[in-house]
């Protein structure tokens, strides 16, 4: 029995999927097959069902699977002690990520964080907030960036807010909203939308507003890239919703106008599980992520 065969074993529990367990470890389907399988044969017991639709940990696997997350844990803990000794973070780093980040230059932290700690391999994936949130769950992420209000987060996880931004809405200039000073949800439902994709957090967090007003988008266009979205804005195809760091970034000509009299923010948090052990370079990254948060100086929405 060997370490890579416990990995194996906890990462197709996890997952209930060859493949997605493959991905993770970059393994084929076939060589992850092969390793349950010699497992299986020197303890003498299936660890998994399998069906042409997932796999099941047995009764045995059950317990197999928790002596491995054990083992597996311990062996986390001597590298991490290891590491802390010796000052010299490695291992890997799994970020979920969300665009756009206001004045909070995600990019420029993560190339400060990589040249002080360049034995760290980072990766960042992206996905709707609900996600994001269940990757977070399943230890699937070590932190991520989300559009989330930290106050409203819950017990479950810790939040910390880099950016807050406005949100406002974008127009060509001979729109009939152009001619007010500010915009109201009422006139947003009157009007053509160019929407986000589907449980989108732009999206969501605009019909959760609306709604608690008993309002309802027209959703005309659908676009998943907010350069697009603003792009279609400023051709007449509807009226958008955007972050005013991303409207006021060059492109094709285009009016805004704040929400009024009720604005509407766009707060970006790093949010991670309370209850994760964080390793040593989990945690130097959020003691920079989090530092460089605070110094990003933090714009005061425009008045109506």
């Amino acid at each position: 029995m060997e370490l890579r065969h416990l990995r194996t074993v906890e990462a197709v529990a996890r997952h209930r999927s060859l493949t997605k367990a493959g991905e993770e470890l970059f393994l084929t389907q076939s060589a992850v097959s092969q390793q349950i399988r010699r497992l299986e044969a020197e303890l003498g017991v299936d660890v998994f069902h399998r069906t042409s639709r997932r796999v099941e940990l047995t009764a045995e696997g059950r317990v197999i699977l928790g002596y491995a997350q054990r083992a597996l844990a311990e062996v986390d803990r001597l590298q991490d002690e290891l590491e802390q000794i010796t000052g010299l973070l490695t291992g890997e780093l799994r970020i979920g990520g969300l665009y756009p980040t206001g004045q909070y230059d995600l990019f420029t932290m993560l190339a400060d964080f990589r040249a002080a700690h360049p034995g760290v391999a980072i990766h960042m994936t992206e996905g709707t907030q609900d996600d994001t949130f269940a990757a977070l769950r399943g230890d699937e992420l070590d932190c991520a960036f989300i559009a989330h209000d930290p106050d409203a987060i819950g017990d479950e996880f810790q939040a910390e807010l880099v950016f807050q931004d406005e949100l406002v809405v974008a127009l060509p200039a001979d729109h009939a909203l152009a001619g007010k000073r500010a915009v109201s949800f009422e006139d947003v439902a009157s009007t053509d939308l160019v929407a986000y994709r589907e449980n989108s957090a732009m999206r969501l967090r605009l019909e959760r507003k609306m709604a608690a007003r008993g309002l309802q988008p027209r959703n005309a266009f659908i676009c998943t890239e907010m350069a697009a979205v603003r792009a279609l804005a400023s051709s007449g195809l509807g009226v958008a919703v955007i972050p005013r760091s991303v409207a006021e970034q060059p492109g094709p000509p285009i009016e805004l106008r704040p929400f009024g009299p009720d604005a509407l923010t766009w707060p970006v948090a790093l949010v991670w599980r309370a209850a994760r052990r964080q390793s040593p370079a989990g945690s130097a990254f959020l003691k920079v992520a989090i530092d460089y948060a605070r110094r990003t100086p933090r714009p005061e929405l425009r008045a109506a």
